[in-house]
């Protein structure tokens, strides 16, 4: 028995490896695609960005389905299902063209890389409670190397001349057999007493809605919802900013959105090492407080300073892994439905971030677009401290 259960970590943990390699080669993907996409199907700016909504709505249905998922059926059998989803979306979408079956299609693959997302952070969280802040800031740098891999092969591809189509078709090479890998887990089913199961399913279910709006939860989900609306409204506008504010540096503007992945990647692989030891709450006040000091020098510093726009990725990185890392700390209810709560108020500011410092941006100038990012982040070192008197922690 304890064997089994050993051998079944073990695959769990490689199992939320892939699930995050995975979310950040496709997750990216999307963005260096879609011009060629617009291109071959003659589409308008506005119907790209249907398309691209798309996938957040898979991901955001995700975030709900796949918590329940996780807490009724265990982490294998949503792993499977988020495969599943991958492989049909993207064969789904590499053939179609009407726009309904692209919507369609992306929406799959949303709803896959939400399940992938929680399904791999919920594993650290239950198998590794102890170091889960060091952990899920490692897991998130996977997700960042499969995020720096992505538009680096795709570009590759496109100078060998193939399409749009046969990008995302490739991506079956890798999706087939991380799928093949999710069936062969050995997902161990914890021993129940069977006198005291029933008095403890009552028990969560009366108890499941009471955590889900409770003040320190609704602190975290306004946490992640800030985060999110910084992260993808920063990467949403960043090239457009240097283009338009970065004077010398606008010929190179596109390299500063790979310079900010790449110090997402490094910042969380630092991060693994001091977050827990020097506390998560403190990590996310300090990360987020220099990321809104990064970007505010980056806009109205001198122009040697326009750079640390995209040096602010090191900060931006560790407050997302820690994030989860502390509400997964609050032990009551499902986790699978707490975390899917919050991934879900992730996924809503990741829709609303970009566009409210999209109509900024077209009032005031892309300038102040960027400003309103580094108001987010500043929301949340001010969340901190309310974090701190709702849970204690330090």
């Amino acid at each position: 028995m304890i064997k089994e259960m050993r051998d079944s970590k073990q695959m769990l943990t490689l199992g939320s490896i892939l699930s995050l390699f995975v979310f950040g080669l496709f997750d990216s993907l999307k963005g260096s695609t879609i011009s060629a996409l617009l291109g071959e199907l003659k589409f308008s700016y506005s119907l790209g960005g249907v398309i691209v909504m798309g996938q957040y709505a898979g991901y955001f249905a995700a975030t709900f389905l796949a918590g329940r998922m996780l807490d009724h059926f265990g982490h294998k059998m949503t792993l499977i299902f988020a495969g599943a989803c991958m492989l049909a979306g993207v064969m789904g979408y590499a053939a179609s063209s009407a726009l309904f079956l692209l919507l369609s299609s992306i929406c799959f693959i949303g709803m896959g890389l939400g399940t992938l997302e929680l399904s791999g952070s919920n594993i650290i969280t239950v198998y590794y409670p102890e170091k889960k802040g060091r952990y899920l800031n490692i897991l998130t740098a996977v997700a960042g190397i499969g995020a720096i891999l992505s538009p680096m092969i795709v570009s590759i591809l496109f100078r060998r001349g193939l399409s749009w189509r046969m990008v995302y078709s490739s991506g079956i090479v890798v999706l087939l057999p991380v799928t093949v890998y999710f069936t062969l887990i050995k997902s161990h089913v914890a021993h129940r007493n069977k006198e005291a199961g029933n008095v403890v399913k009552e028990t969560i279910e009366k108890n499941t809605l009471a955590p889900l709006f409770r003040s320190d939860f609704l602190l975290m989900y306004t946490a992640n919802f800030l985060y999110m609306a910084a992260e993808m409204g920063i990467v949403t506008w960043i090239v457009e900013f240097y283009r338009k504010e970065g004077t010398s540096l606008s010929e190179n503007s596109t390299g500063f959105l790979t310079l900010f992945y790449i110090g997402m990647t490094l910042g969380r692989l630092i991060g693994s090492v001091f977050v827990d030891r020097l506390g998560r709450r403190d990590s996310m006040l300090y990360a987020s407080a220099a990321a809104f000091a990064c970007i505010l020098a980056g806009i109205f510093g001198p122009s040697a300073c326009r750079g640390f726009v995209a040096v602010s990725g090191v900060f931006c990185s560790v407050i997302f892994p820690t994030a989860t890392a502390v509400i997964s700390g609050f032990p009551e209810g499902d986790s699978g439905r707490i975390q899917g709560f919050y991934f879900a108020c992730g996924g809503l500011g990741g829709m609303f971030g970009p566009w409210m410092m999209g109509i900024i941006s077209d009032c005031l100038g892309i300038k102040w677009g960027m400003v309103l990012g580094s108001v987010f982040l500043a929301g949340i070192s001010g969340l901190c401290f309310k974090i701190c008197e709702a849970a204690g922690m330090k």
